[in-house]
């Protein structure tokens, strides 16, 4: 849910830029709709053994979520998004995506991302399990990846994207631990 109070860049209330940015966000999510239930949402039957329920990801679903959750404001990828935060572009090689490992790079990044989603949006964006394997799939997965432009971004969220880094990037950890399986 988007809250109808949102703050723009300078922290003060800002109400048309608050209507324009949550109708952005609605009518992407709208313009991309809902994706299919998630392997948590329907968990295998219990005869099967499983105790850990792993989500049925999909990089068509993560695309989507990357624009109507908002990860492109401050993330790109094919040189289109924010550059507030490291660019998320899929390896040419087809190097696999280690899920815990995307999860818990994120996780070390979340202090970070909270701060600037509620400076930016106003609030913070919610994410369950499957939407985190989702994203996974599509930052990982090059085919996947291929003709995104910013013509799938909205125009009014357009105006959204961050331009500069909020810290040194050089900070930032430059690895990607997080596609390659240990």
């Amino acid at each position: 849910m988007i809250p109808i109070a949102l703050s723009n860049r300078s922290g003060s209330r800002s109400a048309p830029h608050c209507f324009l940015l949550a109708g952005a966000v609605v009518l992407a999510a709208w313009m991309f709709g809902q994706g299919p239930a998630t392997a948590a949402e329907n968990p295998p039957p219990r005869d099967q053994g499983q105790l850990i329920v792993m989500p049925n990801v999909d990089a068509a679903r993560g695309r989507r979520l990357f624009v109507t959750k908002g990860c492109v404001s401050c993330h790109s990828v094919k040189e289109v998004g924010g550059k507030a935060a490291p660019a998320l572009d899929a390896p040419e090689d087809g190097t696999p995506v280690n899920l815990l490992d995307f999860a818990a790079r994120m996780w070390r990044g979340a202090p970070a991302m909270q701060e600037l989603q509620s400076l930016e949006l106003g609030y913070r964006i919610e994410l369950s399990g499957g939407e985190i394997g989702d994203l996974a799939m599509f930052v990982s997965d090059f085919k996947a990846q291929r003709g995104f432009s910013i013509d799938e971004i909205p125009e009014l969220l357009r105006d959204w994207f961050i331009d500069e880094a909020y810290w040194d990037l050089g900070e930032w950890p430059q690895t990607d631990e997080w596609r390659f399986p240990k």
